[in-house]
Formats: structure tokens, sequence, C-alpha cells
């Protein structure tokens, strides 16, 4: 999960609400989404402005009565997609080509940036290229190179002058609809970068200039921010390494306080381990509170189509192992099972997290050994005594061990999921028209 250690803070707040029998436990809550905020080093000030916010539209709702749980969460949800922004900065391709240059000093994660966003608009239909002009940092276009490799897309640049490549590049220009250029970083925004990036943004001329920071900049990315936005006018924002991270917030705040919005945020390692910001959606997310939406679409757009039958058997706990192995495969083409479970209500707390984590570092083989098993067998899990373990082993080329722990990971996630079921489950799920 993005901004996992705020999630976590968040989500323990939000659970203490939910679980509390009237209004008595708010200011608590509120104490500890405040300390939550601050500790993942979102602006004081804005998190003082927020929490004072929260409970004047929680007093002016109540009034004289009683305010119910739902609607107090539904304050401190909109509240804080205010202090995050209403509405991301979604590029818009209004024109071809059009040319996105991306900015940032070391570390910021540019060059897989770049990937990244070739990959999402390759995806979409884009002829991309990208456009190497970072000649300081040793072998940055030969990584460039690879990671274009892996996405089939074409590149340009190197040498040693950055605008001498961008004239050389400009020839081939018309042939592409996108321009992904990866400029140089530097440990701080020195009169060198800031001579070199100006040249750059001169040559090249940008339709969107793109500024890249990591989420573990903490609080120390509104001046950064600010510097670059000075310096370039950046017209929106992409930071990267938000898995992990304890800090986030402040990267996150820093953006919406300078006035360039998020447009994108990079969750992970791989290549298409980046998305759209949708500030609702992601508020959603740290809350603990929506993101099958967000799974729903990403299948979509990997075309993988997924049965609603088996989904609703799942989420209702009342599974068998071929319904399980249908989301097995689903999830393998997704990406990392603790990032799609995170998501899902009920899933997200460490306990649960931990059991399916389990799960996914045996995914593949756990796949494996359900091919091994018969029609039935998947059916009617109960049917599987130790003859069929051993002759599943043997067939799968697993020990039977393993194929003891994945019946007994079955049996825990059923009791996991019919405890997990609830109204929240039950809405999001009638949006995609699965009533459970």
């Amino acid at each position: 999960m993005v901004f996992d250690y705020l999630s976590e803070k968040l989500r323990a707040g939000i659970n203490k609400l939910l679980n509390s029998t009237g209004n008595e436990k708010v200011e608590e809550v509120l104490s500890d989404i405040q300390k939550a905020l601050i500790e993942g080093d979102v602006d004081k000030g804005t998190v003082t402005s927020l929490i004072e916010k929260i409970k004047k539209d929680i007093k002016e709702r109540k009034g004289s009565g009683f305010l119910s749980k739902e609607r107090v969460l539904d304050i401190i949800y909109n509240d804080i997609v205010e202090i995050i922004g209403t509405a991301g900065n979604k590029i818009q391709i209004d024109s071809v080509p059009y040319k996105i240059l991306l900015a940032g000093l070391f570390g910021s994660g540019k060059t897989t940036t770049a990937a990244k966003l070739a990959n999402y608009y390759k995806k979409r239909g884009y002829r991309v290229l990208l456009l190497g002009l970072d000649t300081f940092r040793p072998a940055a276009y030969e990584q460039l190179v690879q990671l274009s490799k892996q996405i089939n897309v074409k590149v340009a640049g190197s040498g040693k002058d950055p605008q001498q490549a961008i004239k050389e590049a400009s020839k081939s220009f018309k042939d592409f609809d996108i321009i992904i250029a990866d400029s140089a970083g530097r440990d701080a925004l020195d009169k060198e970068l800031v001579d070199e990036i100006k040249g750059i943004k001169k040559t090249f001329d940008p339709d969107h200039v793109c500024l890249v920071i990591p989420a573990d900049l903490g609080q120390n990315a509104k001046i950064q921010v600010k510097s670059f936005h000075d310096l370039l006018g950046i017209d929106s924002i992409v930071i990267t390494k938000t898995d992990g991270t304890a800090n986030g917030g402040g990267a996150l705040t820093a953006a919406y306080i300078s006035g360039a919005k998020v447009a994108f945020i990079g969750t992970g390692e791989k290549i298409q381990d980046i998305e759209e910001f949708d500030p609702r959606e992601f508020v959603s997310r740290l809350l603990g509170l929506e993101g099958l939406e967000s799974i729903l679409k990403k299948a979509e757009e990997e075309n993988i189509k997924i049965n609603e039958e088996s989904v609703k058997n799942v989420m209702k706990g009342e599974f068998s192992l071929m319904d399980m192995y249908e989301q097995y495969s689903s999830t393998k083409k997704l990406g990392a099972i603790d990032k799609i479970t995170s998501m899902i209500p009920g899933l997200s707390s460490s306990k649960n997290r931990q059991l399916v984590e389990k799960q996914g570092q045996n995914l593949g083989r756990f796949t494996t050994i359900m091919d091994s098993m018969t029609k039935l067998e998947l059916e009617d899990p109960k049917i599987i005594n130790a003859e069929r373990i051993k002759r599943i082993a043997k067939g799968s080329g697993q020990s039977e061990e393993l194929v003891r722990e994945l019946l007994d990971q079955y049996r825990k996630m059923k009791t996991v999921m019919k405890m997990s079921k609830n109204r929240q489950v039950s809405n999001l799920m009638k949006k995609f028209g699965i009533n459970l």
C-alpha cells in the first residue's frame, strides 16, 4: 500500500470510530488522526487547520442531536480530501507531438518514472519516444535503454550535450505522439543544474513540465517544489517511492500547498507500478474505505476478465479452491497480492495482511499445486485426504507439507473473509453489480 505507515495509523483511528457505540470516541479519534498526520510529516499548520475544520463541521452538522458514526466519517473523509486537493492534475494530451519534460534532483526516480509513463501512455494507444538528456549521471542513458526494451519503446538522446541531443532527436519527433524527456539531476539545485535545465527547457520547448519528487523527502519537499516551480513553472508533480515510507505526507501536502498538483504516483518498483492520482480515491484507500474500483480499473487496463460469481463467493467467505484458483490467476496478472488486498476493506489490518502476504509469497507454487488437482477436489476440498495430498504433491512437484499449507491457508482465508463481511463491503460490491 502507498504511504503504508501513514495509512496504518489513520486506519487505526477510523476503526476506533467505527467500533465505538456513539460519539464518545470522536475527540480521541481526531487526536489519533492529528498525531498520525504530523508523524507522517504533513505540514503542522495544515494539520491544525484540518482538525479545527473537522470539529467545526461536526458541530454544525450535529447541532443538539446525535450524529451517526458514518456521518462523522464522511466529514473526516471530505475534509482530508480538501487538504490533498479535490481534483488531480491529469495531463491532457491535446496536441501531437506532445512534449513532457521530467525534472528533479538525484535519487528522485526520474529515469524509472520516464519509462513508467512511456508504458502508461503506450497502453493507451500513443506512440511514445523516450529522450535521454541526462549526460551527467554515468550510465543514465544505458538505464533508459534497458527499461525501454522491457516495454518496446524507442529511445533517442545520449551524447555529451543535452541541447544538441534535443536538436538531433527533434527530426523524428513528428513520428511520435508523446516525447518524454529525462533530464539530469544533482544533489542540490545549484547553478550548474539551473543553467542546464533552463537551456533544456528553452531548446525542448515542452508542453508540460513535470517535477519528480520522492515521498521520503518529508517536509523538505515543500522547499524543492517551490524552487523548481520558480525556476521552470511546474505544471504537475509525480511522487515516487510511496511504498514503505513513513513520512510521505510531507511530499503530498507540499505539492498541494505549492499549487502544483500531483498528476501521478509511483506505487512500486515494477514498470507498471504507476497510476494517475485521484485525490478522492487516494484518501479512500488511505483510510481503508474503498479500493475495489481501482482493482477493477486495473483489471480492465490489463484486459483481465474477472469472474463476478467467483469474486462474490470469495467476498462472502463461501468459496471453493476453484474460486481461489481463479482469483490467484487474476492476482498474478494484476500485481503483488499485498497491494491488492490492502485496497479491500476488512483485509487492511496488519494481522490480516500478514496472512494474505504469506499466501502471496507462495502464489506461484500454490497455483501449480491446484493445477494438479481434479475438478472435484477444487470444487470440494473437504474430500482431499492424505492419499490425495500425496498424489497432488507428486503431480505438482511440490512437497506434501506445502499442499497441506495451501489447504490450511484456504481454511483460514474463508474465516477471515466471513469475519470481514460487512455493510461497507456489500455497498462497494453493489457498485459493480455484485450483490452479496
